[in-house]
């Protein structure tokens, strides 16, 4: 019974659409009638702003921190509270609030990985951080940062079921970014 709520839990987190209230709490507007029509942060800032693509961030971070913390609250260990984050990025992608639609769960995975993998997934975050300042190319920040985080881990010798909890979480987001992107950058642009 308590691994089947922690699965709904992480779930339910997971389908918050924090990027469909922001921008509706905003403008009035659906995220998914705009720009590239992906209910995801990067989205709202090309769409909406950069104020607002950081409240998303930040919850759809928290979404994930918080699927992987309550797994531990509740007692159990590294391999639920893996399938948890895994669980939250579903949630994200397939939201049932948004008739099973949401992001690419770049930032639901992202917190899930801090929670996770702290000391590996912050300072990778910090190197896409300072790519993104000095490129201003959002897409090479965030894959150089995303690769960066199983190389950390593995160096500071993480648990294996941790390791093969990041290369999941890497690839289930990867999965969705090709599924909805392909190779092109110019789907993720709004039409001019």
């Amino acid at each position: 019974m308590t691994l089947a709520i922690a699965l709904a839990v992480a779930y339910l987190l997971g389908a918050i659409p924090t990027s469909y209230i922001v921008v509706y709490l905003r403008t009035g507007r659906d995220i998914r009638s705009m720009g590239s029509g992906n209910p995801g942060m990067m989205n709202v800032w090309d769409s909406v702003g950069l104020a607002p693509a950081m409240l998303v961030g930040l919850g759809d971070v928290g979404k994930g921190m918080a699927a992987v913390t309550f797994a531990y609250w509740l007692g159990f260990g590294d391999t639920m509270a893996v399938l948890c984050a895994l669980v939250a990025v579903a949630g994200h992608d397939y939201s049932i609030f948004l008739r099973l639609h949401g992001g690419n769960g770049t930032a639901a995975a992202t917190g899930g990985l801090i929670s996770l993998v702290p000391a590996a997934a912050l300072p990778a975050a910090g190197v896409a951080f300072a790519i993104l300042i000095v490129t201003r190319s959002k897409r090479r920040g965030g894959v150089v940062g995303l690769l960066l985080v199983p190389v950390l881990a593995a160096a500071q010798q993480y648990p294996d079921v941790k390791l093969v909890g990041v290369v999941l979480l890497l690839t289930l987001v990867a999965v969705k970014i090709v599924r909805f992107e392909g190779f092109s950058a110019s789907r993720t642009r709004p039409p001019r």
